[in-house]
Parts: C-alpha cells; structure tokens; sequence
C-alpha cells in the first residue's frame, strides 16, 4: 500500500478508532494497535484466526535468536546477526458455533469496530457474526498487557446472542508455531506442555541463542466446562471450553496469562519449566477486574506526569498522545538491561535493532518525563562498553565504537557501509550522556560512568 497522508483512523484525542474493517490495511492497523509494557509487545492481530494475510506477531524484549552469514572478505564486518524473534500467539483463540469457525476474511459481520484506548492502555474490539444459520452473535475482545505485573496478558472475550439460545465451543491456547516471518521459518522447539492445578503451561527454546520462554494461562468464566483432555500439537497447548448463551445476555470469559522469559542459555528446560510453573502461580490469582484496576491507576499517572495540551488542533492532540503513548509502553525504564528497538515491539522490521536513534531521538522525551529511564537507556551502554572497545579493536581503532544495530551490545549489522563507516552511535552515546548530566545534573554518574 502506498504511503499517502489519508484519513483512515477517526479523529478522537484520547482513542485511535478504526470503524469497519479494510483487509488492504489489516497490516498496518496491526501495528497501529500494537500494545506493549517494555517487557513484551503484541501486534493488534485479530485472536480468533484470521485466514487473510496477517503478521501473528509477539515480542518480548531481550529475547533473540542469531544467525551466522557467510564468513566476510574484510576484516571487521560481523558475521554474526542477533534478531528479536518472534515468540508465541498467547492470545490465540477459536470460535465455533454451529459449526462454523469465525473468520472475519470469511464469515459475514456487522459493525466492525476496534479502538486503542491511550488513557487506559487497552485494545477493544466489536462486531457482529452473522452465521450461515441466520444466528446473530455480538462478539466483544478487549486486551492489555500489565504495567504493574509486567510478565502478564490479559483478554477479555464477550459474547451476547441478538436472536437465539444455546451453546458455543470456544478453543483457548498457547501456540508456538506462528512463523519469523523475515525468516520465512520457526525457530522454537517445545520440550514440556501440560495441564497442572488449572494452569495450562508450555515451555519453548530457540535453536541457537538458547532463550528459554514459559508461558501458562488460567481461564475464568460462568457457566463455563472444559473437556479434561488438552488440545496438544507439536508447538501449541489448548483446551477446549462450552459456554451457554441466552438470547440477549452478554457473557464473559477471560484468560490470563503468564510469561517468563529465561536468557541465559545454561539454565536447562527442566529448571525453567519449574521456575515458570512456580511463578505462574502465584501470579495468575490475580483476576482481569484487579488487573484493569491497576492498569487505569498506572496510566493515569503517566498522563498526569506526561500529558501534553494542544487546542484548536484535534489531528495533533491525537498523534502527540499517541506518541507518548508509544514511548512510554515500549520503554519506561524498568530493566537497563534493555533498549529501544527502532520500531519498538510491534513487528519484526529492523530486527529489534536499537540504533542511534534512542540517544538523539527517544532520549529526550525520557530526560524531562522519566528521568530514572533515561539512565537506564545509558546503563545499556555503560553495560556493553566492553563490547564497544572490542568492537573498535576489531577496526584497527582506538577507543570505544558502539554499534550501528545491536540487541546485546554486539554489531548486528553485516552492511559494511553502515557498520563499519558511520560513527554516529558512538558520538550519540556522548550526547545523550552530555545532555543528561546538563538536565538531571547528575554528576557522579558522569565520573563513575559517563566520562
């Protein structure tokens, strides 16, 4: 699709909406309603399946796999290319009524709707389904990932008959199969699945770095019952669930979900699986009511901190909130182990890569906002100043050279042009630096760390 200065979105200051659904944009309305807590992001894919094209995208920060090119003709091109990959669909559900699956690329709807909620950090989702067999199902999706609790997902799925009784079947899951779509292939394995004091866990590994990832959900629901065998495949782990529907009465089913995230490679599957499983339990007694509590306590403070006021210009209100709104869920400083990927956590494009960027462009914004965070972003690179000398060694250079691209500290950029001619990362790290001992006046940081 070409890139022209459309309208699309409604203008609304608090809220990005979409009325109708457009499939020719289903890409880009993915990542505009892309939601993440630093910890991890998800695309604003649609849950239920969706057989059009689509990116299953779900991210969690630090998490990478890596990939070995050709070995270069010259010295000091990298060889070596660290990705943030794709992990899991958590989120993933099926609806079946009367047989039918929902499809929005095949099933007739009504009243499409979808609304990404700044001030609250929530995606909300409507339609109406109308089946083969003339029934009329209000289908209702809202999710959020915690601010507080940062490892946890919420999803809320809300089903109301407009003309019938009966009964739903409803699949919930946790699947590891959805592809690195740059790659064009999975790169997880899943040595432990099962079913454990309601907990429905599964454990994936990434071939080469060794990343390790829990993931377990609990599901809550009136009225609901669960086929006591689990739905099992080589990557994915589900149950399947009945709901009872009553002609006008909206009912609810909600899933939480836990996800630990392991990146030292020496830790085996069996002490994951066993940190994760304990984890999750005593994270997932917190209920979705709790959690949506909490989340409105935190962004209301983000907002009450952060807040910018435009008059006269609703356009502008709009995007200025949603750019705060980005930089503070893709980053706000809680792990300086972490940095800010160019195109945050909402998709694979530049690999996860944190680049100048975050010194020159996002680093201010955390200066006069957030000052914990802005040094945080410089104890990444206070942290990885070993690899930047090693780095400059590798160039017949003295000093420190910081990556072009990287994830671990490392060049993930095998362009010799860029990686090993632009010098800007290096000059950036010393103007953030600059900038942030001149705004927060912290001193002892700049002789402890910064110089």
């Amino acid at each position: 699709m070409a890139k022209v200065a459309d309208t699309y979105y409604q203008i609304d200051p608090w809220k990005i909406i979409e009325e109708g659904f457009d499939p020719a944009r289903g890409r880009i309305s993915e990542s505009i309603f892309s939601l993440a807590n630093e910890y991890m992001g998800v695309r604003g894919y649609f849950e239920e399946g969706y057989s059009g094209d689509r990116l299953v995208g779900s991210y969690i920060n630090g998490i990478y796999e890596e990939q070995r090119t050709p070995k270069p003709p010259y010295k000091g091109i990298s060889d070596r290319v660290c990705f943030m990959v794709n992990t899991l669909d958590w989120l993933s559900t099926r609806l079946v009524l009367d047989g039918e699956v929902l499809d929005l690329a095949h099933s007739r709807y009504e009243n499409f709707r979808r609304v990404l909620d700044l001030r609250h950090g929530r995606l909300e989702r409507s339609f109406v389904w109308c089946t083969a067999t003339g029934r009329r199902l209000e289908v209702g999706f809202t999710r959020f990932l915690s601010m507080v609790r940062p490892q946890m997902g919420f999803q809320r799925i809300v089903l109301k008959p407009l003309n019938f009784h009966g009964r739903i079947r409803v699949r919930m899951g946790l699947d590891f199969s959805p592809l690195h779509e740059t790659a064009g292939i999975n790169f997880w394995s899943c040595p432990h699945k099962g079913i454990a004091e309601g907990i429905v866990g599964i454990l994936g590994r990434t071939q080469k770095s060794g990343h390790k990832v829990y993931a377990g959900f609990r599901f809550h629901g009136p009225g609901v019952t669960m086929n006591e065998v689990p739905v099992v495949g080589e990557k994915y782990i589900g149950v399947d669930l009945d709901l009872p529907l009553a002609e006008g009465v909206a009912s609810h089913l909600d899933k939480t979900v836990f996800l630990h995230a392991e990146k030292r490679p020496e830790k085996t599957v069996d002490e994951v699986w066993a940190a994760g499983v304990a984890a999750a339990r005593a994270h997932l007694i917190m209920g979705y009511e709790e959690a949506l509590a909490l989340q409105d306590e935190y962004w209301q403070e983000v907002w009450r901190n952060s807040d910018l006021v435009i008059e006269g210009d609703p356009a502008n209100q709009q995007g200025i909130r949603y750019c705060i709104f980005q930089l503070h869920q893709t980053y706000h400083g809680t792990d300086p182990s972490l940095n800010i990927g160019a195109k945050g956590l909402t998709g694979e494009a530049y690999n996860g890569h944190a680049f100048w960027d975050t010194e020159i462009y996002c680093l201010p914004f955390y200066l006069f906002t957030n000052p914990a965070a802005a040094r945080n972003l410089l104890e990444f690179r206070y942290r990885t100043l070993p690899k930047a000398l090693e780095r400059a060694r590798m160039l017949d250079c003295e000093g420190a050279c910081y990556p072009v691209a990287t994830l671990d500290g490392t060049e993930s950029c095998t362009l010799w042009q860029h990686a090993s001619l632009q010098l800007q990362p290096t000059t950036g790290v010393a103007y953030g630096i600059r900038h942030y001992v001149n705004v927060v006046g912290e001193r002892d940081f700049l002789y402890q760390k910064g110089a």
